[in-house]
């Protein structure tokens, strides 16, 4: 096949031809039997007059009258008690009522004996006649329609058929498939299309591997220098004793800048690919114990207290995914809370969701600003002097978002900021 359009116009034509051609002449046929029935009828009963005319016994004669008038008398009659005349005395057709039944009359006059001949047929049979053949005409096509039905369907159905194909295959793709595509039968309608979108796959193949390369890149050139240089403050710092000051500075700017690179290299790795392939069961009691426990060390120096609510829970998820989650979640609530301040981890399984929340019992974060925290670099008014890099936040509703869960902001029973993480129930093992 090289074109859906030539294809699809001569299945559409054969298939209409073949089906008319049919019904026509199945029409004709049943048309011509009906017909010489009704005329073999018509011939018994002309010859069942004659035989009357010539003192016989009619065959049927409710199926034909005549009348023989000379002079304006009845001279013969096909029915004894016909007496009147079967139309007025004038040449052609007409149609009157007798003896019951409606009549098609037809009047002639031989001026060399001076009678008028008169015959007359039923309506009835006319009617019959038109009947029967409309009948026959239109059954045929009636009975045809489904089987066009079938035949258009299959041959439509099997000229879209690269098509289907074509949908399936990008439908089954998963997010980092690029490959090409390839089809059993590819029309010229399509060819186009599939190279384009193979022409576009070889591209997005090309750019998701320089963006791997580059977060691999990033891991190692960045990381690695500013760990150096974290461990040259310290020993300048040793070194000076209490007098640096500015070195202090420095180590935090350092330590900021470490913490922005690890939350650009995490907002890499939170992608729907990775997140697909790597579903697995997790327990999320499990992860939140693992991560408060990783973070207990930077709580406990603010002497502050943490708590974990809740009973063990598996979700359809990725371990890395909920932990980083968490994590952030756990660190913002430390960081923004003063000294001696409690932050509380509950996990509730509720009949139509599961609820992950951290709330804390710190300043919070006004109305106001709720929604702007949630992208990128932006950070609540009164948290600027506090450490971070505005992506804590933002990589929670990343990750919510893979997770097709919502994230709410709102006040907490401990006066801080309660931030809660929605699960649909579908998520649950």
């Amino acid at each position: 096949m090289t074109s859906i359009r030539r294809f699809l116009i001569l299945t559409l034509t054969s298939a209409l031809v073949l089906i008319v051609f049919s019904a026509a002449l199945h029409g004709y046929r049943t048309t011509l039997g009906i017909s010489t029935t009704l005329l073999d009828n018509e011939l018994a009963a002309l010859n069942g007059a004659i035989a009357r005319f010539n003192g016989g016994s009619p065959v049927d004669e409710h199926a034909l009258l005549f009348q023989i008038w000379q002079d304006y008398k009845l001279i013969k009659s096909s029915n004894e008690k016909l007496e009147v005349p079967l139309s007025d005395f004038k040449y052609g057709f007409s149609e009157k009522n007798v003896l019951g039944t409606r009549w098609r009359v037809h009047t002639s006059y031989v001026k060399d004996d001076g009678s008028w001949y008169m015959v007359a047929q039923p309506l009835s049979n006319r009617y019959t006649l038109a009947d029967a053949l409309t009948v026959a005409s239109v059954i045929p096509f009636i009975i045809s329609v489904p089987l066009l039905a079938v035949i258009l369907f299959l041959g439509i159905t099997w000229g879209l058929s690269p098509l289907k194909q074509l949908s399936r295959k990008l439908a089954e793709r998963t997010g980092n498939d690029f490959s090409t595509i390839s089809l059993e039968r590819v029309p010229s309608e399509l060819k186009p299309v599939v190279s384009t979108l193979n022409s576009m796959f070889s591209r997005l193949n090309a750019a998701f591997e320089r963006e791997q390369q580059f977060a691999s890149n990033a891991a190692h050139e960045l990381r690695t220098p500013l760990s150096v240089m974290k461990i040259n403050i310290h020993n300048i710092a040793e070194e000076l004793g209490d007098s640096g000051i500015l070195l202090e500075t420095l180590q935090r700017d350092t330590d900021r800048m470490i913490h922005a690179v690890n939350q650009f290299l995490l907002l890499t790795r939170t992608s729907p690919e990775a997140f697909v392939e790597q579903k697995e069961a997790v327990n999320l009691h499990f992860v939140a114990q693992e991560v408060i426990s990783d973070l207990y060390g930077k709580i406990e120096i603010k002497q502050q207290e943490i708590s974990l609510e809740g009973n063990e829970l598996w979700l359809n998820s990725v371990h890395f995914m909920l932990y980083t989650l968490l994590q952030n979640l756990i660190t913002n609530a430390s960081n923004y809370s003063p000294k001696g301040a409690q932050i509380v981890v509950r996990i509730e399984n509720l009949t139509s969701k599961v609820i992950l929340s951290v709330a804390d019992s710190g300043s919070g974060i006004p109305i106001s600003e709720r929604a702007s925290v949630l992208k990128r670099f932006n950070r609540a008014t009164q948290n600027k002097t506090t450490t971070g890099s505005g992506l804590g936040l933002a990589i929670v509703l990343q990750i919510a978002a893979l997770h097709n869960a919502n994230v709410v902001l709102g006040d907490a029973k401990l006066g801080g900021l309660e931030v809660k993480v929605e699960f649909e129930n579908e998520l649950l093992l």
